[in-house]
């Protein structure tokens, strides 16, 4: 389904030892165009010299990578870690000079320092002195974070990319449509209601008894039910066969059947959940300790790891591999994963927050 959008180009700059994590931004991009394109109505394309430079003669180099690429991006991603980085005639070095065109443009720089181990044999004193000097640098129109790994990259680019989209879409456009698809959906709504002969009155019961949140009463925390107890909706009180406390609504479909409001679930099922809740976030972190392993920033013993591994395997069959690595796709619904299991944590009786795992 097509859809009407921005277009910005995201410069991607660095010095030459960050091959894997230029590659890794490119992921980045083209993920946030696939969780967030169609709802932020951008589509963000990444534009890198090895890609998008065309070749020319009698033009200093860096001049004709400005001319074809840095004047025509948005939003600028500058990365760093043991490099600073040739001076160009006019800065110290391309990276830098790429910086300075966007910073005197007035448009956003995005800028991160690579945490991963250096040996210390490949360290060049020159370009490590330039480095530090420029980290200490004050650019008050750019956003300095830093990355531990490449996963951690992706992730936090794909964070920091949209809180930069949003700050650049046109508020005062997004107003506009806004009003617009509202007046629309209710000019709909006053054509539906008139064709079906729906009356404000039955629309408001409608909104009272389905759109309002759910009334409560004290039925639901007093165990036994005591006799001819009613939930809040008037109706008997009771409990299914696999121990939830429910309130028995007449069926308005099926005359003479009830169905089942929960009022409160069993046990066993806030206990499942609860378990679930806790492997999934144990199976994520062990993934990142895996991904901290490859990378040599963590170790374990061989029969730690072994059984680690064994202990990931059985979660693998018992959820499945696919839904274990599909409960959240960004912070927000990482958050919410972790707010669920400290909800039910605390219903079990541990304090808030406690999410050790």
């Amino acid at each position: 389904m097509s859809f009407k959008a921005e277009i910005y180009r995201v410069l991607i700059a660095s010095p030459s030892d960050l091959a894997e994590e230029r590659q890794v931004a490119t992921e980045a991009i083209n993920e946030w165009n696939s969780q967030h394109a169609i709802a932020e109505a951008v589509v963000l394309l990444p534009v890198k010299w090895e890609t998008h430079a065309t070749p020319r003669s009698g033009v200093r180099p860096q001049e004709a990578i400005n001319e074809d690429l840095v004047h025509n991006s948005d939003i600028l991603v500058g990365m760093f870690w043991t490099r600073f980085g040739t001076n160009t005639g006019i800065a110290e070095s391309g990276t830098v000079e790429e910086i300075d065109e966007f910073l005197a443009a007035a448009k956003p720089a995005m800028l991160y320092f690579s945490r991963r181990p250096i040996d210390p044999n490949s360290i060049n004193l020159k370009q490590q002195k330039k480095l530090q000097d420029f980290k200490a640098s004050t650019y008050k129109n750019a956003l300095t974070g830093g990355f531990t790994g490449l996963d951690d990259l992706r992730q936090t680019l794909i964070r920091d990319l949209l809180s930069q989209v949003r700050k650049m879409k046109p508020a005062t456009a997004a107003l506009r449509i806004d009003k617009i698809d509202k007046a629309q959906k209710l000019t709909e709504l006053i054509v539906t209601h008139k064709k079906h002969n729906i009356t404000p009155k039955l629309f408001d019961k409608y909104v009272e008894d389905f759109l309002k949140p759910r009334k409560r009463s004290t039925v639901q925390t007093t165990d036994p039910v005591p006799p001819g107890e009613v939930g809040p909706n008037g109706h008997r009180v009771g409990y299914t066969k696999e121990g939830d406390k429910v309130e028995w609504l007449p069926d308005e479909e099926n005359p003479g059947k009830e169905w089942p409001m929960i009022l409160r679930r069993n046990d066993n099922a806030i206990l499942d959940a609860e378990r679930e809740f806790f492997d999934a976030i144990w199976y994520d972190r062990k993934l990142v300790l895996l991904e901290n392993i490859k990378e040599g920033k963590e170790a374990n013993t061989p029969e730690i790891h072994n059984a680690m591994l064994a202990a990931m395997q059985a979660v693998e069959k018992k959820y499945g591999k696919k839904k274990l690595r599909n409960y959240y796709h960004n912070d927000f619904e990482w958050g919410m994963l972790n707010g669920k299991l400290s909800a039910l944590r605390w219903v079990m009786g541990d304090d808030w927050d406690m999410l050790d795992t």
